[in-house]
């Protein structure tokens, strides 16, 4: 295996010292006329443990020094992105779906399929014996499949926009919240698939009543995507306290409501609701 750079070699020679012995004993560092290379001491056909473990150290190498690199080439070559603290955040987002730690809309299968073809490569490098550099399998063998780290990429930059999206969104209504006058000193939310509305009295509000209490005019005025039975009537009323009675305080309106409300949110159990209820608490 030839080395395109000194970064690159020595990058490589501090993750052999942390390898397995058995990658160690297979490895032999070689020059020829000042060209810096290694070797690999091992006959596939016999040494199946030291293969599969180079084949999974090729892997992780390329994974984790090559391809972040060549991501962001992607973003900043193919999608024209320039502005570092973006190129940053979209690099980041696709290692996260390359790596299989998150998936985000419109990726499906494509990561594990790319993870598993790139394994596969690696497996025939070995298998084959033949000399090759990471720059050389990304240019040539890796050729195949480099519209699918692009699409890869692209699924990333939507998510980005998304999250910018979501993040203006969220300003947004801090922003209303900050200027209305609250109409209720507090409500109570109770969490079964969707929330059911409750007054300071613990009294249901029924859902055409939510309705009516939407200010359309400040709807109107401020265009923007809303949950009209959680988020629209919340901002509309602007209570000093939201109580959410839920057993998962990890569900993604849930979080929301956090993000725009933030301390006038109040997570507890719905048990602790039905106490309250039935006046098992004193307020």
């Amino acid at each position: 295996m030839h080395f395109d750079s000194r970064e690159e070699q020595a990058c490589w020679h501090v993750r052999m010292q942390n390898s397995h012995p058995i990658i160690q004993q297979a490895v032999c560092p070689a020059e020829n006329d000042g060209q810096k290379f290694i070797s690999f001491r091992l006959e596939p056909n016999r040494d199946q443990a030291a293969c599969l473990a180079l084949i999974e150290f090729l892997y992780s190498f390329f994974s984790s020094y090559h391809l972040e690199k060549k991501i962001r080439e992607i973003i900043q070559n193919r999608y024209l992105f320039q502005d570092e603290d973006e190129v940053e955040h979209i690099a980041e987002m696709a290692m996260l779906m390359w790596e299989g730690e998150v998936v985000y809309h419109g990726a499906n299968d494509l990561p594990e399929k790319l993870r598993n073809r790139v394994s596969g490569l690696f497996k025939e490098i070995v298998s084959e014996q033949v000399p090759f550099s990471f720059q050389s399998l990304w240019s040539f063998r890796m050729r195949a499949i480099q519209d699918e780290f692009v699409s890869l990429v692209g699924i990333a930059i939507d998510e980005y926009k998304l999250e910018q999206d979501y993040q203006e969104f969220i300003f947004l209504l801090r922003g209303l919240l900050e200027v209305r006058r609250p109409l209720l000193e507090e409500v109570h939310l109770v969490y079964k698939d969707e929330f059911f509305f409750y007054n300071q009295h613990f009294q249901l509000i029924s859902k055409r009543n939510l309705a009516n209490a939407i200010d359309r005019k400040l709807m109107a005025e401020n265009p923007m995507f809303v949950d009209s039975n959680t988020i629209a009537p919340l901002v509309s009323m602007a209570p000093r306290k939201i109580f959410i009675y839920a057993e998962d305080e990890e569900i993604r309106i849930i979080r929301t409501l956090k993000k725009i409300f933030e301390e006038r949110i109040i997570i507890a159990h719905p048990n602790h609701f039905a106490d309250r209820l039935n006046g098992g608490e004193t307020r």
